[in-house]
Parts: structure tokens; C-alpha cells; sequence
């Protein structure tokens, strides 16, 4: 027997909305974990709650992960010291879930 069909829009409700928000957060971290364990991929997740907080998962360095990122797209590296500011700002403030292979 399969899951019932969710209809996608938005939760109304703010405490309903904020845990499914908290549970499809930590499945798809999960799923980035995962796709970079079995298939050997460069991944790199960036997740803003609607609160304005960060989170991340990035299975090589993030910064290098970007940087690829830029060159497939052929958009400009970030050379000014004004952008490596913040973007090692941001990179520090966000906040990393760990996990490991058998959650």
C-alpha cells in the first residue's frame, strides 16, 4: 500500500508548516547525503528557512563546489574581497547537519 497523494500548496497552518518544513528539510539532506555516498557525486545543498536561517550540506568543500559550479555556467568567479567576505561569512554562520549513513 502506497502514501496518499499530497496536494502541493502552501500549509496555512504556521505550526504544521514549520515541522513539515523541519522534516522535508532533513530528507532532503538526507537524500544529498546519499546521492554523494552511492554515486560518488560532488553535492552541494543550500537550504533558507522561511525565517531567514541557513542550512547546508556540501559532500566536498562548498566553496570549491561553487566555484565548479561557476565555471560549467561560465559565471564570473567572485574576485572582489568585498564578495570572499561574505561569502566566508555566510559559509561560517550556516548551520551543518551531520549525517551518517544509517539515518
Amino acid at each position: 500500500m502506497g502514501r496518499g497523494k499530497v496536494e502541493l500548496k502552501r500549509i496555512e497552518n504556521p505550526t504544521s508548516r514549520q515541522v513539515t518544513f523541519s522534516k522535508r528539510r532533513n530528507g532532503l539532506l538526507k537524500k544529498a547525503l546519499e546521492l554523494s555516498i552511492l554515486c560518488d557525486a560532488e553535492v552541494a545543498l543550500l537550504i533558507f528557512s522561511p525565517s531567514g536561517k541557513a542550512y547546508q550540506f556540501a559532500s566536498h568543500d562548498m566553496h570549491r563546489t561553487i566555484g565548479r559550479f561557476r565555471d560549467e555556467r561560465g559565471l564570473p568567479q567572485s574576485s572582489d574581497q568585498r564578495s570572499r567576505s561574505m561569502e566566508s561569512k555566510f559559509f561560517g554562520n550556516t548551520k551543518s547537519r551531520k549525517i551518517s549513513p544509517g539515518d
